[in-house]
């Protein structure tokens, strides 16, 4: 049975979490939940959880902070965010973040983004679309090839050396652009969950892009 850990700042949210998961993803273990992530790095070590469930802000840090604490044997990671546009959650994102679900007032349908978390598909708004074409030094395709079926298939660097595929680029520049999952499968004739593995893929290659980035020196303070 796949396990979830809850890392929640309220005790009310982590009711309607538990609530949520326990309607719609019924096969899941909630093995864990607290609502600090000191305590949180503790209880994920100790049970190794498949996936956590973590708020973006916590009380004592942030779900990017968990991340990097959590070290490279982390389980997957499902942000939540009340805004798409919050600037932690790209941060999160970067740090090794597999995706995200906007957090409700009722938790409802949270089931479904953890069921998309373990089976490698992920959501992605405009904001973001635009954040990760600048972290991968990539102009937006023109919209007229990235509409075009046969885009979608266009495997070749997006430009020498990237790690992001033409196709790839084709897909950020849509999203970026505004459109939904379902409409850019419906305009490349995919079904709307390979767009979401295609938007999970693209996260991956922001976490490799980020670990091969070079570590800058900490500042010498004048004297």
């Amino acid at each position: 049975m796949p396990s979830v850990f809850l890392l929640r700042r309220t005790q009310q949210a982590l009711r309607l979490a538990r609530t949520a998961l326990f309607e719609e993803a019924p096969a899941w273990d909630c093995v864990g939940c607290c609502e600090q992530m000191r305590e949180g790095l503790l209880q994920i070590e100790a049970l190794r959880p498949d996936v956590v469930i973590s708020d973006l802000r916590l009380l004592d840090g942030h779900a990017g902070t968990l991340l990097q604490r959590l070290g490279s044997a982390r389980p997957r990671l499902l942000a939540l965010s009340s805004v798409a546009d919050d600037s932690l959650l790209f941060e999160a994102l970067r740090a090794g973040a597999q995706g995200y679900w906007l957090d409700r007032s009722s938790a409802r349908g949270l089931g479904q983004a953890l069921e998309a978390c373990r089976d490698g598909r992920a959501r992605m708004s405009p904001a973001l679309a635009r954040q990760l074409l600048h972290s991968f030094g990539l102009p937006r395709s023109e919209l007229q090839l990235a509409h075009c079926v046969g885009s979608a298939h266009d495997l070749t660097p997006a430009v020498p050396g990237c790690a992001l595929s033409k196709a790839e680029q084709h897909l950020l520049s849509l999203v970026a652009q505004g459109l939904l999952e379902g409409e850019i499968a419906q305009r490349w004739q995919l079904g709307a969950a390979e767009v979401g593995r295609r938007l999970a893929d693209i996260y991956a290659a922001l976490h490799r892009l980020q670990r091969a980035a070079p570590v800058r020196p900490p500042a010498v303070p004048c004297r």
